[in-house]
């Protein structure tokens, strides 16, 4: 069918002169190069939609548009101009360009079966908070490509660059707590983590499903709310969800910019075999915060009353133990809290409010970070 033809028909059937509410493809429809076709309706493709060479574009200013059928469509130039999203029921390929004007393309995140795949040459642009990909992405045959996905109005690429071979690779982001996240059957602990990370992000993660050597970039702005975690932005890192160990790794912060109200920060080279989860991870300094030597005044002036230690804050989960000089146990307490001021609650005579005045032995064991530490304070109370 010429091309002039082809448009005016899609026309026709868009304006319902042919009694129908959307395009249907039963056959082989095929547009040429420089062909231009618009769809202001949905299009249902249950047939051959895989040669196209020209440029086709959904385009409305008040409702939504979808795309169904029984067979994924390969579009060559795809434009969108959908003030209500484009929602995807299949795949989509696309061969050269997604230049998107307005409108999101949607489809579900939790679906890996459903997305939009660019191949080996194939770009986009006009990407923002407003216009990007809500849904999953894939790529094939791309050594380097920046997902442009997100949620609502938030845009949260991830870039990955492949290493050594180039793989099939599929990513959606989550605006989602990864504890407990709505669109997964299961969560990701943030309490299980290795000992360089004091924390991780409760605000989002990202999927990504691919195989081989990889190093992957990930980006930040104020609704991540990075300045309540860390001081700067060089105790930010990558961490990623191991399928083996079930815990969150830090996979490094090779390359970082910004600060914490926006900026982004690059892992090191890591096997993607091992990880599909991957969020910010807050970088802990255990030197920083080692417990050493102390003394305790609690006499009720509000300094040193109570035998604080900072590193508690990355590991609730911890136990501790004081001693006195004869290595008896006075005091013990599971999940510490920096409430003890010298009132003892093992070995002692409980009528005795207060532990009497020198030098004690502790041992704080960090379970969250595998620590162990030990010390010891000198008590008084004037």
């Amino acid at each position: 069918m010429p091309q002039i033809r082809l448009f005016i028909l899609l026309l026709l059937i868009n304006h319902g002169l042919f009694g129908q509410e959307g395009v249907h493809n039963f056959g082989n429809l095929q547009l040429h190069t420089e062909g231009l076709v618009g769809f202001h309706t949905d299009f249902t493709n249950d047939g051959s939609f895989d040669r196209n060479l020209g440029l086709i574009g959904f385009y409305h200013h008040n409702e939504s548009l979808f795309i169904s059928g029984a067979f994924s469509p390969t579009f060559y130039d795809l434009e969108l101009a959908v003030d209500n999203n484009l929602y995807l029921d299949i795949p989509i390929n696309i061969d050269n360009s997604l230049g998107i004007i307005y409108g999101n393309i949607i489809s579900s995140r939790a679906n890996k079966n459903i997305y939009t795949k660019f191949s080996a040459k194939a770009d986009y642009e006009g990407v923002a908070n407003l216009s990007k990909i809500d849904g999953q992405v894939g790529i094939d045959g791309q050594k380097i490509f920046s997902f442009p996905v997100g949620y609502d109005d938030i845009l949260r690429s991830l870039q990955i660059q492949f290493i050594d071979d180039i793989f099939l690779a599929k990513c959606a982001y989550f605006f989602e707590n990864p504890d407990y996240p709505r669109s997964l059957a299961t969560g990701f602990n943030s309490k299980n983590r290795d000992s360089s990370l004091g924390g991780i992000n409760s605000q989002e993660f990202w999927n990504l499903t691919t195989t081989g050597r990889i190093q992957i970039t990930l980006n930040w702005n104020s609704g991540s709310y990075l300045e309540s975690s860390v001081d700067g932005i060089e105790s930010v890192t990558v961490a990623g969800w191991s399928k083996k160990n079930e815990q969150w790794d830090n996979l490094g912060n090779a390359k970082y910019e910004g600060s914490t109200e926006q900026g982004w920060v690059t892992s090191n080279i890591f096997n993607a075999n091992d990880y599909e989860f991957f969020t910010l991870g807050f970088l802990f300094n255990t030197k920083t915060g080692e417990p050493g030597n102390f003394a305790i005044t609690p006499n009720g002036d509000g300094i040193n009353d109570f035998f604080s230690l900072k590193i508690i804050e990355q590991s609730p989960n911890n136990e501790f133990k004081v001693f006195n000089r004869s290595g008896f146990i006075v005091y013990e307490k599971t999940n510490y809290q920096n409430e003890f001021q010298g009132k003892p609650n093992r070995n002692i005579n409980r009528n005795n409010n207060h532990l009497p005045e020198g030098v004690y032995f502790y041992i704080i064991e960090l379970k969250d970070l595998n620590l162990k530490y030990q010390g010891y304070f000198y008590l008084a109370y004037e």
